[in-house]
Parts: structure tokens; sequence; C-alpha cells
């Protein structure tokens, strides 16, 4: 190899050198930048994880959380484990519930008995007033004591309740939210028409939710277009009017519209003076009063949105569209209006969504017959503390919530707007 050979050669594994040290400093500074990345969006991350997923994963838990019975006891879990439910019941099982029960105080009884009782009614009254006969002194065979204090006892189906409480993991909860139940053959079936009441309420969440969003997609657009094409003096204005109740507490407001809307409130004298009516009408404690409010509640939900996007319209687009002959509605209804029904769709999907966890409003200005879902949730978890069947209720809103992006996602591909 000559000289000039070699001196290539050696230039060559020299600019190779160069380039492998130059590329492992930009992969070093492309981790580095990765890791700034990573370190700065981990607070937002961690925020996220603890007030948003880990809240939901505690519900979903608890929806589907078997209940304390297998560890409060565990002698008669274990005596029930290999019982089919259809075999008679073992005599280790009279003893093994017997022998919890005297092991446990009354107090963890009555937690028991408030599980039990949800499974099937008068169960819980069972297992406290047992527990109270155990309690007593008596000489009675073990096999006849429970049978002997109440004959329910020696009924199979309060057995597989009680053994189907010692799951690990049940779907009870869930399907009693949906008026569902498991039937003693292992399928799922329909709850007694007696107990029907849940698919009530969530079908009467849906219809009001439906009929708010409504009202504020058709009062509220027609203000959004006045604000986006207004002059700034009268859009601020506009603005302050909308935020003012927007900052009020929802209290405050459904409590105004209580007041407002009583037989003797101001709409109804105003009517009267008018001549309108003769009689004061039922403006309150029932479906219109609940609308009202939750109409004058979400409304700025629906302008906000809607609001944005309109102002982002080329002001010079309906100009063009006259110029080429089109009529003001035509061109509004044709290049106006699919320009801004991104806007009008997100506040729909985001009125829905938030008037879905309504309960205030409806308790104050609703009747019986107006109350939602979310009231359930409140009921079952601040009044009788049966946190799993609110669980299995806020499972089922959830689910809502989710079913309700499925319209608004097939609406978007419909107008095109993705």
């Amino acid at each position: 190899m000559s000289t000039n050979e070699a001196q290539t050669c050696a230039d060559d594994d020299s600019t190779n050198s160069r380039a492998a040290i130059l590329s492992g400093h930009v992969r070093e500074l492309r981790r580095r930048k990765s890791m700034r990345a990573a370190l700065i969006t981990l607070p937002a991350f961690a925020f996220v994880l603890f007030i948003f997923v880990l809240p939901i994963a505690a519900v979903l838990y608890r929806a589907v959380d078997g209940g304390s019975a297998r560890v409060r006891l565990p002698r008669t879990a274990t005596a029930l484990a290999t019982w089919s439910g259809k075999s008679p019941l073992p005599e280790a099982a009279f003893r093994a519930l017997t022998d919890d029960l005297r092991a446990i105080d009354l107090t963890a009884v009555a937690d028991l008995a408030r599980d039990l009782n949800s499974r099937r009614s008068g169960f819980g009254r069972l297992a406290i007033e047992t527990k109270r006969s155990l309690d007593a002194p008596a000489g009675r065979p073990v096999l006849t004591d429970l049978v002997a204090i109440d004959s329910r006892w020696a009924d199979p189906a309060y057995w597989r309740t009680l053994q189907a409480a010692m799951r690990p993991f049940t779907a009870y909860y869930v399907l009693a939210a949906l008026d569902l139940r498991q039937s003693d053959r292992g399928g799922i079936e329909r709850a007694p028409e007696n107990r029907r009441i849940y698919i009530g309420f969530i079908a009467r969440t849906f219809w009001i939710c439906l009929m708010v969003t409504v009202t504020c997609a058709i009062a509220g657009y027609p203000v959004a277009y006045l604000m986006a094409n207004s002059t700034p003096g009268v859009a601020r204005i506009l603005m302050y009017i909308l935020l003012l109740p927007f900052w009020t507490s929802i209290l405050v407001k459904t409590a105004a519209w209580a007041i407002l809307l009583q037989p003797n409130g101001i709409v109804n004298a105003v009517l009267k003076a008018g001549g309108l009516i003769a009689q004061p009408l039922t403006l309150i404690y029932n479906r219109f009063g609940v609308c009202v409010a939750m109409t004058h509640v979400l409304l700025p939900f629906m302008i906000f949105p809607t609001y944005g996007v309109i102002k982002a319209i080329p002001k010079n687009l309906m100009p063009a569209a006259a110029s080429l002959g089109a009529a003001p509605w035509t061109a509004f209804r044709e290049v106006y209006l699919p320009l801004s029904m991104p806007g009008l769709f997100a506040g729909c999907l985001m009125t829905f969504v938030l008037g879905l966890g309504y309960y205030v409003t409806p308790a104050l200005v609703g009747g019986p017959g107006d109350q939602m879902e979310s009231g359930l949730i409140a009921r079952f978890a601040l009044g009788e503390a049966n946190w799993p069947m609110a669980s299995a209720i806020s499972l089922v809103l959830l689910a809502m919530m989710a079913l309700a992006f499925v319209p608004f996602l097939r609406l978007r591909r419909v107008f095109a707007l993705d």
C-alpha cells in the first residue's frame, strides 16, 4: 500500500471515528432532552394519576368487591367453599357459622347485616337476631341452634346468598344497578318487578340531560353568534353578563330559581299581572323546574366553546357567499353553520356530560319523579352507607358518560369535522 493510500485510509478512519463520536453525542443529547421532557410532565402525570385514575379505580374496585363476609366469617367461607348450592347443606356449615357469629361482636354483625340485607331482604335482621340468641347460654345441639332460632336457616336460599357474599369479587351490585340479578342456576335474569327502579333512573337521567342539552343549544348558539359578530364593547358586556352567574355557586342559583318559580314567586306574579294567567302555574317541584334551573347553570358551558369556534370563522365568508348569489339564510346554512358545528358539538357534549352528574338541582326544584342517577349515589353513600351499591351506580354513570361520546364521534364523521 502506498503512502497516499495509507494516508487516505487513516483519514477515513478518523472521519468515521469523529462521526461515531458525534452520533453518540447526538443520542446522548436526545436522551437528556427526553428525560427533561419526562421530568417536566411528571407532576402533571402524578396529578392525573392521584386525582383522576386512582379514585376511578377505587370506585371500580368497590363496585365488584365481594364485601367483608369472607373476612368476618372465615370458618363459614371454608365450609361453603365446596358446597354446590344444590346438594344438602353440610353440618359443618351450621357449626362454622355458629362459631363465627359467636367470635365477632354485634357491631361487626351489624356491618355484615347491611351487606346481606342488600342481597336478600330481611337477611340482615336475621343475622343480628341470630347473633343475639347465640350469645345467650344454650345447651342445644349445634345443628339445631340456628334452625331453632329461626327456621329460615333451613332454607338453602339464604345459604346460597351467604355463599355468594363470600366470593372475593361479585357482579351482584353492578347487576342490581341495572335491575338484574343472578339466578339460582347461575344465569342472569331481571329483578322482580317491585325492585326494578334503577333503569327508570337511568332513562330519566338521559332524558333530562338530553332536554337540557337541546335547550342550551337553542338558547346558546344565538348568544355565541351575537358575541362573536358584535362590536368589542357589546361583546365585552355580554361576556360580563355571562360570567357573573357562571361564577355564582350552583346552590345559590338553584335556590334563586326555587324562589322565582314558587306559586307566589316573581314569575307567576308577572304572568298574573299581565293577565296571561288567572291561577298560579306549577313551575317548581316538577320536570319543568329541573330543566329551567339546569339550563341556567349549564348554559355557559354551551356558549363558551361555540363562541370560540365562531370567533375564528373569517368574517368575509358570508359577504363572499352573498356576492355569489346566495340568500342570507342559504349562506348561513351552507357555509356558516357547518363551520361552527365543532364548537356546537363540543358544547353539547360538555353540557350533556356535566348534566349527568347533577343531583343538587333536581333535589331542590324537582319532584319525586325527577330525581336523577346521581341522587341515588348520594343516598346510598351518605344516607345508607352502602358504598358497594353507590360505587356500582357510579360505575353505571361512568359508562353512561362514555356512551355519550359515541354519538358525538359519529356526528363528527357525518359532518366531516375530523
